[in-house]
């Protein structure tokens, strides 16, 4: 409900149900998470105290219903930015977004990853090897940044299509094929390490440091 109320040209929303669902996006580079506390298979707040202790400075604003006091206080103290409790109107929520995301956006904690000679902004949206920039397209992009975020692990095809892609994706394998191609052009092209997007035969794709 609340991904159909938010206006859609402002931003690019990925919805997950559950804990387990959230675990596995998290490391997407994603700007904020809007996180209920009464998820089907446990608290809100447990992923996020877990983002936090693994230094993940995502910012989180909580949207629940439990309104009192010290439960403020259990979110804030488990390093949520802000507390919303429900009924809500919504342009007091995008107005907190906003809030966030001007205090964020920029930070040192949500800046420049790093992979050998690699780099890549998820805030700027700019990329580059070495002092040469990268010119890619949103998708090569968003593949890069989570190859980078999750370097020297194979994944499957499906595994990309469903973190990069998303669930509602309209393609197929193909895609990810294609723009892996784009990709290593672009990087292998100026690397020090000229094979590091590696294929890993019978599998898919990883990021790997080969010498």
């Amino acid at each position: 409900m609340l991904a159909e109320a938010l206006p859609q040209g402002n931003y690019d929303l990925t919805v997950v149900r559950d804990m387990a669902s959230a675990r596995l996006r998290v490391d997407e580079g994603f700007d904020l998470i809007l996180l209920d506390l009464g998820l089907p298979d446990g608290d809100g707040i447990g992923l996020c105290r877990e983002l936090r202790e693994r230094s993940d400075m995502t910012p989180v604003l909580i949207l629940t219903a439990r309104s009192e006091p010290s439960e403020r206080v259990r979110g804030l103290e488990a390093g949520a930015d802000d507390y919303l409790t429900k009924p809500f109107h919504l342009p007091e929520l995008e107005a907190r977004m906003g809030a966030i995301l001007r205090r964020t956006q920029g930070s040192p904690a949500a800046g420049r990853l790093n992979w050998s000679d690699i780099w890549i902004d998820p805030n700027t949206r700019e990329s580059g090897v070495g002092d040469k920039r990268l010119e890619l397209k949103r998708r090569e992009f968003e593949l890069l940044l989570f190859l980078v975020r999750n370097p020297e692990r194979a994944w499957t095809r499906t595994q990309l299509l469903d973190r990069v892609w998303g669930p509602d994706r309209a393609c197929d394998e193909r895609a990810v094929d294609l723009n892996i191609a784009r990709l290593r052009a672009q990087v292998e092209k100026n690397a020090s390490r000229p094979r590091c997007i590696q294929t890993v035969w019978g599998v898919g794709y990883r990021l790997a440091d080969l010498q």
